[in-house]
Order: C-alpha cells, then sequence, then structure tokens
C-alpha cells in the first residue's frame, strides 16, 4: 500500500510548485512576447463568486469519461459512490448495484443537485426495505440516467448552489448540457458529422456514437445516437471476480434552433435513454461472513425529455437585455425484477419499481445598466411518483407479520415548488484598472407534497383511514440570501468572498417511507411533520489567471448543516394499534464540514519556448466534517460521507502541430477508517447514547498512474486511448465502501476492490 509520507511530501512539492512556477513566469525576459499585456474583457460579466468547474466535451474524451463514476475521474472533492450488485453491508437482495449520485465536499445523493437542461433528475431511493437500520444512509436506485456521449459540456457547483440556481441544493449541483447543432456549426460551415468508437477493458464495453448536425444561423438540427453494451466493472479481488452481469443503453437526442426573428431564438430537444441489465449474484449478511441467499435480477430504467427554450433579446424595451424562457417534460421508470433463492426461506420473486413525471419552467430575465448587472428570474416544478412493489413472500410469522414480511417502501405522492430569485452584480472601478464588485442575492422558494392513493399501501391492521393520520401534506417557505465581494487583483485573476444560505427541503422518501408497516414488532416509516434541512456557507477563495500560462482555482470553506434528517428509535403506540419499535424520520442531526481545495493548470510553453506543448496540472482537495445527533450524551464524530485528502498531479505533451499529445496522471489518496456509531441502534428511552462496538474496515490509501494519448491519423480522423491504473494497484474506493466490517470474509471484502490495470481504445471520425 501507499505510504501516506509519500503523498504529503509529494503533494507539498506540487503545492510548492504552484506557488513558485508563476513567480518564475514572472521573471523579466529579452523577449517581447513575455511582456505583452493580455486584457480578456469578454468573460466580465461571467465572472462569480464561488468553486465551478466545467467538464467539456474534449475533456470527457481526454480523460475516458465513460460513464457516471469516471465523468469524475480528475475531480479532487467530487466522487460517485456506488455498490455492487449481491453485496450485503446494509443492502437487499433486491437492491440494484450502481451509482447513488455524486458526493461534492461531502455531501452527497440527494444533497446534491444533478440536472439535465435544468430538469433535475428523480431522488436516490433509501434502502431500507428488508433491510432495517442497516440500510439507513444508503440507496438501493441511484440517479444514473445517463450517457457521457450525449453531452457538449457539464457544469458543476461545489458548495451551495447560486441563488440563480432554480434546483436549490445544500451540496452543490452537476448540470449537464446537452449537444447542440450550434456547438458545431459556425459561418462557413454548414455542417458536421462525427462517429465515435470506444472501448473500455474495465467492463468490456464497446460504445458506438454518432453526431450529425447541419443548417446556419436561422436554422439547424442535431441528431445523436449512442449505443452501449457491456459487463460487470471487474474487481481486483485475489479470491473472488465480480458477479457476473450484462447490459446495454441506448440513447437518442433530436433538436433544432429556429431563428425565429431577429429578437427571438427558439431551441426544442427531445432525448431519451434507457438502460437494462441483467445480473447474478449472491447477498451476503450484512457482516460479510456467508451467503444468504443467490439471486439472480433483471434491471431497467428509462428516461424521457421534452425541452423546450425560447431566449428573447428585445430591441425596443430599454429595461430587458435578454429573456430567457425554458419548459420540460420528463417521465422515468424503473423497474427491477429479482429472483431470489434464500437458504432458509426458500425461492421467492420481488419485483420493485420507481416511476416519476414531472414538468419544470425556468424564465430568467438579464440587464445591464451602467455598473450593474441585474439578473432575477422565477421557477416552478410540478411532479407525481409512485413505487408499485409486489413480493411472493410467503410469511413465516402469521402473528407477528400477517401480510407478509415486506410493503410498499413509501407512498404515492404530488410535489409542487415555486421560487424566484434577485441578484445585482455592483462593480466599482479602482485606480482606473483594478475591479471591485459587490454581488447581493436572494432565492425565495416554497415546496408543497402530499401523498396521494393511500388506500394501496392498506395492510391488515392499518387501513387508508389510519394512514392518513401518518402521512399528511408536508410544505415550507423559505428565503435564501447571498452575498459576494469580489476583487480583480489583475484584470484576469480574482479574490472572492461570499457567503450563501441554503435549505434542502424534504423529500418523498423521508416524508412517506413505509417499511414493515404491518408488523407487530418492529417498522420504519418517514415522518411528514419534518423540517427543511438548512446550512451557512461561508467561501473565501481565488480564481482566474495570475499570470500569463497558468490557470488558478483555489478556495477555503466552512459549512455549518441544522436539522439533518435522519431515523430515531422510539417504543410507541403507532396509529392506535398498539405499542411496538419504531423507527421514525426525524430533524435528529447537525453538522459542520471544512476543508480546501485547489486546481490549476500550467502551460510550460508560454515562459519557455523550447517546450512549447508541455503542460502540468495539480489538485488536492481536503475536508474534514463532523455530526452530532440530538441523543443525550451525544458527541460529535467524524461523518462518513466525507471523502479522504486527494490529490492530483499530471504532466502531459501535445505536438505543437497538433499531430499527437501524450499525458500521465496520478492520483493519491489518503487512507481512512470510518468512524463507528449507536445512533441507529440507540433506544431512546432516557440514557446516555453508549459508543459503539462496531468495527469498520479501514480502507488504506493507494496512489494510481494513468497513461493516456492520442495521434491525429488525418485531419478528420483521430486514434486515442488510455492505460489506467497502469502500475495494477490494489484499492477500495472510500465513499463507495466505508461501512465494510473488518471482520467480514476476505473473500466478501476482495468483491469491493477497484479495476486494477484497464484499458481504453477510441477511434473518432469529425468532419
Amino acid at each position: 500500500m501507499l505510504n501516506f509520507k509519500f503523498l504529503k511530501n509529494t503533494s507539498s512539492l506540487a503545492i510548492g510548485l504552484t506557488l513558485v512556477l508563476p513567480a518564475l513566469a514572472t521573471k523579466p525576459s529579452n523577449s517581447e512576447k513575455d511582456i505583452d499585456t493580455i486584457t480578456v474583457t469578454a468573460h466580465e460579466t461571467t465572472k462569480n463568486a464561488g468553486t465551478s468547474t466545467e467538464i467539456t466535451e474534449q475533456d470527457i474524451r481526454r480523460d475516458g469519461g465513460t460513464n457516471f463514476g469516471t465523468l469524475m475521474r480528475y475531480q479532487p472533492l467530487i466522487s460517485a459512490p456506488g455498490s455492487i450488485s449481491g453485496s450485503g453491508s446494509g443492502k437487499s437482495s433486491w437492491d440494484r448495484g450502481g451509482f447513488t449520485g455524486y458526493n461534492i465536499r461531502g455531501l452527497d445523493a440527494n444533497r446534491v443537485s444533478i440536472d439535465i437542461d435544468g430538469m433535475p433528475l428523480p431522488i436516490a431511493q433509501g434502502r431500507v426495505n428488508g433491510v432495517g437500520r442497516a440500510g439507513f444512509g444508503s440507496y438501493g436506485i441511484g440517479r444514473d440516467y445517463i450517457d457521457t456521449y450525449m453531452y457538449n459540456k457539464v457544469d458543476i457547483q461545489s458548495g451551495a448552489t447560486s441563488v440563480s440556481n432554480a434546483n436549490n441544493a445544500l451540496g452543490g449541483s452537476v448540470s449537464f448540457q446537452t449537444k447542440t447543432a450550434s456547438y458545431y456549426l459556425y459561418p462557413g460551415k454548414t455542417s458536421y458529422f462525427g462517429f465515435q468508437n470506444n472501448y473500455d477493458s474495465a467492463d468490456r464495453s464497446y460504445h458506438q456514437g454518432i453526431t450529425m448536425a447541419g443548417g446556419d444561423d436561422y436554422l439547424n438540427g442535431i441528431l445523436v445516437l449512442s449505443r452501449r453494451d457491456g459487463q460487470q466493472t471487474r474487481n481486483h479481488g485475489d479470491s473472488i471476480n465480480s458477479y457476473p452481469e450484462n447490459w446495454h443503453s441506448n440513447s437518442i437526442l433530436a433538436g433544432f434552433g429556429w431563428q425565429m426573428t431577429d429578437e427571438h431564438l427558439l431551441n426544442t430537444t427531445v432525448d431519451y435513454n434507457n438502460k437494462t441489465k441483467n445480473s447474478h449474484y449472491d447477498t451476503w449478511d450484512k457482516y460479510g461472513k456467508e451467503v444468504e441467499s443467490l439471486d439472480k435480477q433483471r434491471s431497467k430504467n428509462n428516461r424521457f425529455n421534452l425541452a423546450i427554450k425560447d431566449q428573447w433579446k428585445p430591441t425596443n424595451i430599454n429595461w430587458i437585455d435578454s429573456l430567457t424562457t425554458q419548459l420540460n417534460y420528463q417521465r422515468t421508470n424503473v423497474y427491477d425484477n429479482t429472483d431470489l433463492r434464500h437458504k432458509i426461506r426458500g425461492n421467492f420473486n420481488t419485483q420493485t419499481n420507481y416511476n416519476t413525471k414531472a414538468y419544470n419552467f425556468i424564465t430568467t430575465l438579464i440587464k445591464s445598466y451602467d455598473n450593474q448587472r441585474i439578473s432575477a428570474g422565477l421557477n416552478g416544478k410540478w411532479s407525481e411518483d409512485d413505487s408499485p412493489f409486489f413480493t411472493s413472500v410467503v410469511s413465516e410469522n402469521i402473528i407477528i407479520l400477517p401480510d407478509g414480511p415486506y410493503s410498499k417502501p413509501q407512498a404515492d405522492s404530488r410535489s409542487y415548488q415555486i421560487g424566484g430569485f434577485f441578484e445585482d452584480r455592483i462593480s466599482f472601478n479602482v485606480n482606473d484598472s483594478n475591479n471591485f464588485y459587490l454581488v447581493p442575492g436572494v432565492r425565495a422558494v416554497y415546496q408543497n407534497t402530499e401523498p396521494r392513493n393511500l388506500e394501496n399501501m392498506s395492510v391488515t391492521n392499518i387501513n387508508s383511514n389510519r394512514l392518513g393520520k401518518q402521512y399528511n401534506s408536508n410544505s415550507d417557505f423559505k428565503v435564501l440570501p447571498s452575498m459576494a465581494f469580489m476583487y480583480d487583483i489583475t484584470p484576469d485573476f480574482t479574490a472572492y468572498l461570499q457567503y450563501k444560505r441554503a435549505a434542502q427541503m424534504p423529500n418523498q422518501n423521508q416524508l412517506y417511507g413505509s417499511y414493515l408497516a404491518h408488523s407487530s414488532i418492529a417498522l420504519l416509516v418517514g415522518d411528514s411533520n419534518l423540517k427543511t434541512e438548512t446550512s451557512d456557507n461561508f467561501e473565501l477563495g481565488l480564481k482566474g489567471q495570475p499570470v500569463s500560462g497558468v490557470t488558478l482555482s483555489s478556495s477555503a470553506f466552512y459549512n455549518k448543516y441544522k436539522n439533518f434528517i435522519a431515523y430515531t428509535r422510539y417504543k410507541k403506540d403507532f396509529l392506535g394499534i398498539g405499542n411496538r419499535i419504531v423507527y421514525q424520520a426525524e430533524n435528529r442531526d447537525k453538522a459542520y464540514i471544512y476543508g480546501a481545495e485547489l486546481s490549476s493548470e500550467f502551460n510550460l510553453g508560454t515562459w519557455f519556448e523550447s517546450v512549447n506543448g508541455l503542460s502540468a496540472r495539480f489538485a488536492i482537495g481536503y475536508n474534514q466534517g463532523k455530526s452530532k445527533s440530538s441523543y443525550l450524551g451525544d458527541k460529535y464524530i467524524e461523518m462518513d460521507s466525507i471523502a479522504p485528502m486527494k490529490s492530483i498531479i499530471g504532466l502531459a505533451w501535445d505536438d505543437p502541430n497538433k499531430f499527437y499529445g501524450v499525458a500521465i496522471t496520478a492520483t493519491f489518496q489518503k487512507g481512512k477508517k470510518t468512524e463507528a456509531t449507536s445512533r441507529e441502534t440507540y433506544s431512546n428511552e432516557g440514557k446516555p447514547i453508549a459508543e459503539s462496538k462496531d468495527d469498520y474496515f479501514r480502507i488504506a490509501g493507494h496512489g494510481i498512474v494513468d497513461l493516456t494519448g492520442y495521434i491525429n491519423i488525418t485531419k478528420n480522423v483521430k486514434l486515442n486511448g488510455g492505460i489506467y491504473n497502469l502500475t495494477d494497484q490494489k484499492y477500495w474506493d472510500y465513499l463507495s465502501n466505508h461501512k465494510l466490517y473488518s471482520t467480514s470474509d476476505n473473500k466478501y471484502l476482495n468483491m469491493f476492490t477497484a479495476p486494477g490495470r484497464t484499458f481504453q481504445l477510441g477511434l473518432d471520425i469529425d468532419f
């Protein structure tokens, strides 16, 4: 395993280079080129406080971002936790594997917004049905509804979302922008054809993608097709291989842009994605000591989205520069059919579903006036969802579980949200060259959620009338202010200080979850009286180009959270049918997270002409966070969703004639062991909380090296590829595996290892 001392020394050296190289670059030179002053004014209106990241289509190709997770391969404080099929560790036999969402600065899953063209993706579904308290904080259905080939870029906000973001969230946002014809066309080029063919040995997947665009500034259109076929993602286990899977996905996108008048530009996009997977796996007990059942599963999910966007730039209304309005419709369906062969309880079939339908409206107005740039907008969302559930299992104890041991995971629900924002960006000139900015803003948001069709959740002891007493409508209104100060140290290098207030409304899984609701012993339920989770976020940073040839983004942040939702154990009468153990969602925890991150790129050829084409990049991310429950005697302990320190160091050579290029990138991550807590077993009977006896498996630190490159065979044909984990390092991803027990069987632990040495090879044709 990697010695952390090496990581520390390497990181220190890289930080030193980050500080020293810009200084070296400022030394006098006899070359006139070195003293040229470059002033960029085109981006002046896009300067914003906070940490934002843009992943372009070229970045996705260069870095091998073939799926939801590898897309974030080289981000220091952004990752995609996931789970393999068939694992235990708080997972029922019918829960699917895959990515659950994104983790940004220690917050994950539904506390991070994910959207496509402004339309939010459905929430991740909590793993509790048939799992009990062992499933708290994990997810049975994730948020992976994407194909990375379909997007021109991905915009990421780290930390609380900005007031202008209609999809407000505590942890940040990941926004996918679908391909448009105007991205590929320009004056003199009225058509485009692109073909991509790739192979990734990590999951033996093949990909074929076609992009066709044509038109002009008046009318243009685009058609994108993508097909992927693959198998299970390889692990690096010494004694057991990944369980077998085969999967395929299809994606299609069609869109057009129409300059209807001199003032109105209309864009319409229709896209559809589906994925089907067949898998065979063993399900282990939560401690990873023995296999409980031998299972097979067929899972499907699909997403359909329609987006219409109008950009209006009136010529005779002096108080509007532009008014952008968009409408979205989205439908998603998830279906898992699992046949289980349980060693004790016999064979049975389980079918789980999660279906959503949603509408979205966003309008944004922009007006620049003298030294001010005013933006304001309104947004509205309406959605409904349902989670049909079926199992053929027969209860072993008809008295305890008269209707079988499982029930529908949550009530059907309807939700709507109305919001609006206002932001004023005021600039002041200092010394005729340096600008100072004051950016006040505020977002107001109202959300209402209510259950539907409670009769389809009724069981022997609990009818819809009784359920109606437990599950009511939930609503809240929040005003979320923000304030930022920015100062241009140079025209292209800005310092900032910002504050944001953020809120996360409770979702339907937390409000209306229902697990084992008919049991005479224990049950787990939501709470329709939940409060909104809130946070106060502070950030100080630098971003831009301190000198020619250097791009830098660095920040330090501190975030404080209240009303985190978790489950509390009670012994009480439930809906008048007798005392039993009740695990109920409540606003239980408070927390704080602090940290710092730095991302930088150096174009060494800017300073030394002899190495024109040589560049380097360095990034490092560190965060620390603790939470504390409201239980008597509890204390702050490390949050298990906080990733250990990570650094990325890369060196690349691009032929000045753009004929070929090669890059080597090393990723180092510190080890970490989850700190155990007995919050999920606390009896809540007036006694102080006890120390936990659980001992989790320590995820060791690791270092992996990737080698990537490309060669332009002709002007229109490029061959690219990479070798990942070049040294064949055996390691575990912390965020995906932090709840493994140290006492687990070695075979079980080996299942969770990341892939060893793999490669990608691709052919790109562009005309």
